[in-house]
């Protein structure tokens, strides 16, 4: 479900210290818990529903419940979302506790922003897990005679270059669903994101909506679709082909439909291509990569021309120019290779009965799951 995070507007926020436990340790520091909300000045709402919402459009990832973990924090979140009356105070609380005792030794300090937020005019909540930059320590002041943390100290520590380690959950009441629970978007700050999402999404009891190797999946296929019904120019249908093995053939974790088109699709083929690719399991934002289910067929490209001729082209033969592709004036479509030929033979089914000799190359069938 692709969601206009431009509107999130944060109402009120309440901010906790979480502090490293180590693995063994059988006395760690005590959390330091608000005891009210934060107070909030109109500057520092706005820079923060500015960064927040600026790293989910970019970022985030449609999350449900996931049975399998024990985490009560789906509980959590679903009570507040369900109560209109329910205190963000306590929950806030109750969320620091649970992070708390999902941590495994490795985790650094940090703190925990429980935002009450509205979105698209639903009440929401959001989840932001921060680390603290190496010898920053938060300070309480006080508001009513309570303690509680100055939001300033959380702006500032996501606005320092060297503290942008963040993790962001958000969801909302329409996103309730009866039959599988909290549904929500993840977004990760962090560099690996891939990986490191994984520590926060057991604490939220989610997962992400689809199996990424069946969401890039439906990915390359969706696109090989748009590009060969919609772009009729070969030069640049080979072009936006062979940007397409290449971004999943690359080293990143995640793949952003958004980013994609930026990349390597003229202007005026972008919304086109998104419209066409991306669905509620293929976020425009971006998602996680698995290449599992389209690996063979990302090696070679296949040209099949109208006349029945046809070649299969190892990707590398078109990066470093051995082949190459061009549009004639006559509207035509030229496939060249300058290379040294190293065998020639008939291609085609055997008759029947027909054994190969020993020695003999079996040609076997065009693979069914080749993508014109």
């Amino acid at each position: 479900m692709d969601v206009d995070f431009g509107r999130l507007a944060i109402n009120q926020v309440i901010v906790h210290a979480i502090p490293r436990k180590a693995k063994y340790d059988d006395n760690p520091p005590p959390l330091r818990l608000s005891e009210v909300v934060s107070p909030l000045e109109e500057t520092v709402r706005t820079q923060l529903q500015s960064r927040l919402r600026g790293d989910l459009h970019a970022g985030a990832r449609e999350v449900v419940e996931d049975s399998e973990h024990a985490s009560q924090v789906p509980r959590m979140i679903q009570n507040y979302l369900e109560q209109s009356d329910a205190d963000l105070v306590s929950v806030s609380r109750e969320l620091a506790v649970a992070l708390r005792e999902s941590q495994n030794g490795s985790n650094p300090d940090g703190m925990l922003l429980v935002a009450e937020c509205t979105l698209r005019d639903s009440r929401t909540i959001m989840i932001v897990k921060l680390e603290h930059q190496d010898g920053v320590q938060a300070s309480f002041l006080e508001s009513d005679g309570k303690k509680t943390f100055d939001v300033q100290q959380v702006k500032d520590l996501m606005y320092t270059s060297k503290s942008r380690v963040y993790k962001i959950g958000i969801f909302s009441h329409t996103q309730v669903e009866a039959d599988t629970g909290i549904t929500g978007h993840v977004a990760d700050k962090q560099s690996s994101a891939g990986q490191a999402a994984q520590f926060f999404l057991r604490y939220l009891g989610c997962r992400t909506r689809q199996d990424p190797s069946e969401t890039t999946r439906q990915f390359y296929e969706r696109a090989t679709d748009w590009i060969n019904s919609e772009v009729s120019h070969f030069e640049t249908k080979t072009n936006y082909t062979v940007a397409l093995h290449a971004e999943l053939k690359s080293q990143s974790v995640e793949v952003s439909p958004r980013e994609f088109v930026r990349k390597h699709l003229e202007v005026d083929d972008r919304d086109a291509f998104l419209n066409h690719v991306c669905t509620d399991e293929i976020p425009r934002g971006g998602f996680l990569k698995d290449t599992e289910r389209v690996d063979k067929m990302l090696s070679n490209i296949q040209f099949k021309f109208a006349s029945g001729a046809s070649a299969v082209i190892p990707r590398s033969a078109l990066d470093e120019g051995i082949a190459s592709v061009e549009q004639t004036e006559a509207g035509r479509s030229r496939l060249v290779i300058e290379d040294e030929v190293a065998h020639v033979k008939g291609k085609g089914e055997r008759g029947k009965g027909t054994k190969p000799k020993e020695g003999d190359e079996v040609t076997q069938k065009d693979e069914p799951d080749v993508h014109e």
